[in-house]
This record gives structure tokens, sequence and C-alpha cells, in this order.
């Protein structure tokens, strides 16, 4: 049989049956054309619908099931030597007969085949606890088996199905990207403003609703194309639900198309869905409608972009690559064809590989694979810190462990094991020692000799002036250059409210002096000249209150420096809210850095170590700084509004009781500048490239694990 043959049915099984009489095929199974093999010749796909399972063969595997009924593999090969120009054997008959007898495609006809099952059906069992470590991760639970509902509406569905939909939605996609364009700012602060605990929550709901329009595009898809949708249900990943539609029945279809339209029609619908709903969102006045809208447009954008087209998991990206690469069970595959690799680079191995390829084509799926492991990697350590965080604290630990044990350390050990096997294959003994050397150097050199750290250049005195209360404009100085000296008037306010009160009280003095200077012409104006006195002096202390007021509201410069981000449409005779920006006076003459270190770069800092500013603005030159202080505790509040993550800082906040609440522990250092530039801004960020005592990777990974196990036995 070719050798193809024997890779599309597993691998080869040690043992032949000796009796040459063949036992019948189910009566239930099927042949379907496929699309051709590489090599040009014909191939089938072979439904089982009891188990829902395919599998494809080759023209001569074919032959051999097209002649099973002849029941004698003498026979079979006599008729297909006669018959066709393939040059068959007994032992390929005898292949064949394995392969159905592995995977449960015959007809128990006495006994021992019924032995035979019982014993697979035994070996396939596994324990509750294997079988929960298997499926916590991800399992289904079938709910209804919607085939015959989905025939009856299809009809009202095919159009969505339709060259002209798919027309008229590239047509709003256009739209909708060109006013997206114009409200991009908008956009990108609803994003943000949509990330906090109510938002995630609103997400979640409407990621539900979103999946299930992914799902029945699958569905319809596969009805359109004639295919039967024999269960729908509910999948959890992560203990997150999800609808799932079971279109496996689509490997029937011969035409390459039709299977990859069926595997996109989910990203079809959600990728409409999308469009339509960033269409409403621009359209809409603001309110509960445009809310919604929002939120439909994210979710779906989001997880097609990041899910469903990612081809390292079983979801639609992978299947979409595989059918289009006319390559079935595609991470298997390629997972043989890397470790294949792998091994004849390390111990230069002489054997074929699994399957052979083109070269351009196996070194594509060699490089997928090796990108599939690293997903997966990634992917499981973030799981595992998932469940860590999610969990109750012993539950969390243990499903940690598992995620790092079962899905990482394991897979690696069983290919570390391995390697013994080919030392009689070994052609190079001294690949591996200078791989595991150069490694050992890399992890122990201590090649880090600088850090980092999000940072801002200002002066060391800056005051930011606002108005301290709702008032009026009525003195404005002019600077030459802007530059003020200590004791300077800058602005000068008025409230209406306070002139008023100022009137009202010179009125009560003027009104107790009359009533104190006409006592001695009366004896009734005599007797009130003592209540009158007392008017007078609290008049007086509400006067003298009043000017102090006053003169709070002439904003004077109490330092030298230079006033930068005034309005330049600031007028005086302008009335002005509380907490106006009025400007902001800064020291130029001796400017400072302000950077954010975490813990573990904080202990290899020292005082006095030099390191470079470079500014996020390219037209302005990096500055030589030099570290004077640090703050040894950590910062539990942040409020640079140039740091923020909400505003498009590099230092992720969370936003709590109003507060900003940096993740992680962050720390704050200050540096001199050495050299004073010619800048305009009042305050400048950028990024600080300090030097560091060395480290090396291992030493840092070392210590990070060692501070975060320390933080959560502490917890």
């Amino acid at each position: 049989m070719d050798p193809a043959a024997s890779h599309l049915f597993g691998a080869t099984m040690a043992g032949l049956v000796n009796s040459t009489t063949l036992p019948p095929i189910r009566e239930e199974i099927t042949l379907h054309p496929a699309p051709a093999a590489p090599d040009g010749s014909p191939a089938w796909t072979m439904a089982d619908p009891a188990r829902n399972l395919f599998f494809r063969i080759n023209w001569p595997v074919f032959e051999i099931l097209a002649r099973w009924h002849e029941h004698k593999e003498e026979r079979i090969v006599e008729r297909i030597l006669s018959e066709t120009s393939l040059t068959v054997d007994a032992e390929d008959v005898q292949a064949v007969r394995r392969f159905l007898e592995i995977n449960q495609l015959l007809r128990p006809v006495n006994a021992a085949a019924t032995q035979r099952l019982t014993r697979i059906a035994l070996t396939h069992q596994i324990r509750w606890f294997t079988w929960l470590l298997h499926h916590y991760l991800f399992f289904r639970v079938p709910l209804t088996h919607p085939d015959r509902l989905l025939t009856r509406t299809l009809h009202w569905v095919r159009p969505l199905l339709s060259r002209k939909w798919t027309l008229l939605m590239s047509f709003f996609a256009l739209v909708t990207g060109f006013l997206l364009l114009r409200r991009w700012d908008l956009f990108q602060a609803t994003l943000l403003n949509h990330l906090g605990p109510e938002g995630i929550l609103s997400y979640g709901i409407t990621l539900i609703g979103v999946k299930s329009v992914h799902e029945l595009g699958h569905a319809y898809t596969a009805k359109h194309y004639g295919c039967r949708v024999p269960t729908m249900g509910v999948a959890f990943l992560v203990l997150f639900p999800m609808l799932y539609t079971d279109t496996t029945d689509a490997w029937k279809l011969p035409d390459k198309r039709h299977r990859l339209a069926i595997a996109f029609g989910g990203i079809r619908a959600e990728l409409s869905l999308a469009i339509l709903a960033l269409l409403t969102w621009n359209l809409l006045p603001a309110g509960a409608g445009q809310e919604v809208a929002f939120w439909i447009a994210t979710t779906s954008l989001a997880t097609t972009l990041t899910i469903n087209l990612s081809p390292f998991m079983r979801f639609d990206g992978y299947f979409l690559l595989s059918d289009w690469l006319d390559l079935p069970n595609l991470h298997e595959r390629t997972f043989q064809l890397a470790r294949w690799q792998l091994r004849a680079w390390l111990f230069g191995i002489d054997s074929p590989p699994p399957e052979p390829f083109p070269p351009r084509q196996h070194r594509f799926l060699v490089l997928f694979a090796w990108a599939t492991w690293l997903y997966r990697l990634l992917l499981f350590l973030g799981i595992a810190l998932l469940v860590y965080h999610f969990f109750i604290k012993s539950i969390g630990i243990l499903l940690f462990l598992v995620e790092i044990i079962w899905f990482i350390f394991l897979p690696i050990w069983r290919e570390v094991r391995a390697w013994p096997e080919l030392h009689a294959q070994t052609r190079s003994r001294w690949r591996l020692p200078v791989l595991i050397g150069i490694g050992i150097l890399i992890l122990v050199t201590p090649w880090s000799t600088h850090i980092q750290a999000p940072a801002v250049l200002q002066g060391r005195s800056m005051l930011r002036i606002y108005v301290p209360e709702a008032a009026q404009l009525t003195r404005l100085s002019h600077f030459p250059a802007g530059r003020v000296t200590r004791g300077e008037e800058l602005f000068a306010l008025r409230t209406f409210d306070l002139h008023r009160q100022k009137q009202l009280a010179n009125v009560r003095m003027g009104n107790a002096a009359w009533e104190i200077s006409a006592a001695g012409l009366d004896t009734q104006w005599a007797r009130r000249a003592r209540i009158a006195q007392e008017e007078r002096l609290r008049a007086a202390t509400t006067l003298a209150g009043l000017e102090n007021n006053e003169q709070r509201l002439i904003l004077i410069a109490p330092f030298d420096g230079e006033l930068v981000d005034r309005p330049p449409d600031l007028t005086t005779g302008t009335w002005l809210p509380i907490g106006f920006h009025l400007a902001t006076l800064v020291d130029r003459s001796n400017l400072v850095v302000e950077a954010y270190v975490q813990e573990d770069d904080l202990t290899r800092l020292q005082t006095g170590s030099h390191g470079r500013f470079v500014p996020e603005v390219s037209e302005h030159p990096t500055i030589p700084v030099r570290l004077d202080t640090t703050q040894a505790s950590t910062i539990t509040e942040l409020d640079d509004p140039l740091l923020v993550s909400v505003a498009g800082g590099p230092i992720p906040v969370r936003l709590q009781n109003r507060s900003l609440i940096p993740e992680g522990a962050w720390f704050r250092i200050r540096l001199a500048a050495e050299s004073i530039p010619d800048w305009s801004p009042a305050r400048l960020r950028g990024t600080l490239h300090l030097k560091a005592q060395p480290r090396s990777l291992l030493e840092r990974w070392s210590r990070s694990a060692l501070l975060v196990l320390v933080r959560e036995l502490e917890m």
C-alpha cells in the first residue's frame, strides 16, 4: 500500500491476522468523494455516522474496500491486479483490515470480535480524576438536535449567505471605516470607559449573544451546502459558557470551497454583526442604543481577531488553514514533523521525515508547529494565572499546578525522555551538549546592565495655577518671554458675591459710625451707641476677612520661573469657572526627572547612577541624568495624567473609588538633569535609560519567582 495510506490510517500495527476470511464492514459506513491528493490521485472520505467520525482514504484503499464483499484477501488482490493499474498484495489488505478493526468499523461476527471490542472500550476508559484534568479546561454539553429546525428556517436566512449580502456588507464596511476614522478618538475613549467592572459584565453578556450568532452562522452555512447538523449545545471554556455547533458532516463535501465557506460561516456572521453595530454606533445619538451597539461591535471584533481567526487552537482559523492546505489533522501532523526536525538538528539522525513535503511547505509546517507550541505555552501559563487568581486560594494553587505540570511540563518531559532511545541513530554527539552549554551560558551571563522605566521631565519647582472659585478675571499681567520673578502678580480675580459683601460691610460700618457720632445729640441715640459700637466691630471684622479673601484672588508667583500653558484667548473681564487652568509656573533652571520602576528593578539601583532621559517626541534631544532619591514605599495611588494607562500612558492602572491604583508594585525615583536643554513643554513624557547592577536572566527569573512566592504566602 502507498506510504501515505498508512499515515492516513494511523501508525503501523504489530501482529497479523492469520485468517484470510475478512469480516464485513458495518452497514452504515459510507464513502464520499474527496479532493484529490497532492500527487493528483483520487481520494475519498469514509464516514461513520454513528460516531460522527470521518477518515480520508487514498486510491489503493478505496479499491480494496470496493471489493471487500469478496471476503477473501486473495480474491481482492487478484481482482485489483487484473482490473486496475495498481500493485497490491495480501499485506496491504491486512493493513486495511487492521485499520478497520482499530477504528471499530467492522461488524462483529463472533465472540472473539465482541471480546476485542470490549477490550478496546476498556482501554479507552479513564479514571474520573484523569477525565477531570483533561476536561475542566474545555468540555461540551449537547443540548438539542437542531437539524429539522434549521432546515425549516433556512429559506429565511439564505439571503444572508448570498453574494449580494457580501457586497452590501463590503460597502457598509467602507462607510463604517470612513466614519470610524473621523471619530477614532471618541471610540478609544469610549472603549477605555467600558473597561471597568460594570463594562466587563456587559461584555460578558454581549459575548454570549455574539457567539450565538457566530454558531448559527456555521449551522446555516452547513445546511446551505446540504450537510447535517446533528447537535448544538453549550461549550465551557475555562468554565465560561458559549454555544457550539457540530459541523463535522462538512468533511463529506468534495468541494474544498464549500468546506472553507462552512468554516468561515461563523466569522462571516460575526463580522457582519460588527459592521452593522459599528455603523449603528456612528449614526445613533448618545444613549442606551449607542451603548449596546458599541458593546456588540467591540465584542465581535475582539473575539474574531484574537480567537476565531487563530490557527494555533482548534477554532475556525485552524479548520480554515487545514482545509486550505488540504491537510486533515494539521496539528498532529505538523507536530510530528517538527519533532522530527528538532531531533534531526540535535542529534543529526538520518531517518526519513514522517511525511514528505516540498521544501517550502516543509519549512512552513515546521515553523507553524513551533509557533503553535509557543502560543500554547503562553496560553496555558495565562490560564494557570487566571484560575489561580479567580478561584479560592487552595483550589487556585491546585489548578495552577495542574496547568503547569499537565499541559507544559509533561509534554516537554515526554519528548526529553524519548531522546536516549535515539542514541543508536545519532551521527553527531556534540550538538546537544554544545547547545545545552550555550543555553546555560545565556542564562547565567549578566546581560542586563540597564533598566528602562516610564518617566516625566519637569522643573524641580513647578506650580499649576487654577481658579480657586468661580470669578471674573480683572487683571492679566504680561511678561517678556514669560519670565516671572518671585512676588510678581500673575492674575487678579474678582467674585461678584465678594464685591457685594464688601459693599454691605462698608454700609454697615458707615451706619454704625453715624449712630455713634449722633449719641451726644439725643438720649435715645446714646442708649444705642453701645450696640452700634459692637455692630461696627463686627462689620470691620467681616470686611477684613473679605479683604483677605480678595487678596487670595490675586495670584502671586511664589518663585522665579517661566509662565507657560496659558490659554491664548484669555482676556480680562472673562468669567471663569472653579478649577479652570490659568497657566503653569515652571523653574526651568533646575530640571528633574520623575520615573517609576518596579520592585525587581529597584534593588539594582544605586544613588548617583547615571543614565539618559529619552523624550517620546523625537524633536527633543536626550538629556543626561543622575539618580538622586528613591521612594522606599510602594505607590498606592497615581494621579499623573501623562503616565496612567487610562490616558494613554505606559503604567497600567485600575479605577477604584475614583482613584487610579497601579497594577503591581511601583516605586518613584527622582533624578537630576545634568544639562538644561531648550525645551518648550512644561512637562515632557519619555523613557528613562539608567545604569544598574548587572543581572542574569536566571537570577532575574528566580528572584521574580521568589518575590511572588513570598508575597502570596504572606497573604
